[in-house]
Formats: structure tokens, sequence, C-alpha cells
């Protein structure tokens, strides 16, 4: 699924991380779909926000190599930080 929305990113955090949400989770979900979209065929938006919450790999994607971020797992963290900016900065957030 490449989409997500900001329901089931809190949900997430609450219940599978056991915080409260201190980032706009509307911006989450948002950026977490459009990576999913870019790399649609590799991965979904709920493995996008798993790796950026709780830093969980995403083997299709090697996100990971012992322990530590790949290139290609800095390139999405760069990714989802830039669309979750975007996100904020144009919603007035």
């Amino acid at each position: 699924k490449t989409k997500m929305t900001g329901k089931e990113v809190e949900d997430y955090i609450k219940n599978e991380l056991g915080h409260e949400p201190r980032h706009d989770v509307d911006a989450i979900a948002d950026a977490a779909s459009e990576v999913a979209y870019r790399y649609s065929s590799s991965t979904t938006a709920e493995q996008v926000v798993e790796f950026m919450l709780a830093d969980k790999p995403i083997p299709t994607l090697f996100t990971h190599s012992y322990g530590f971020h790949t290139r290609s797992g800095r390139g999405l963290r760069e990714l989802f930080t830039e669309n979750y900016n975007s996100y904020k900065r144009n919603n007035g957030n």
C-alpha cells in the first residue's frame, strides 16, 4: 500500500512504539506515501514509516548493512525529510 493516513501513523506511534506523537502525523503520512510512491515496486508507506521512526530495515531497498544505513538508506531518509518539510511549509505548520 503506497498511501498512509495521519491516523494510521498516530496509531503506529502510540501502539507499536509506545509514545505520543511529537511531530505532525499528517506530514509523516504524506512524506511516507510520497516516498513509497517513488519506490512503488520496492516498498510500502508502512515500511517507510517503520524505517524512519523505528529504524527498521527495508530489505528490498538494502537500507542497512551491519546495522548502519547504506547509501540507499541515507537517500531514502533524505527524500523523506525533504517531503516532510515541504508538506509542513505548504500547509502552514
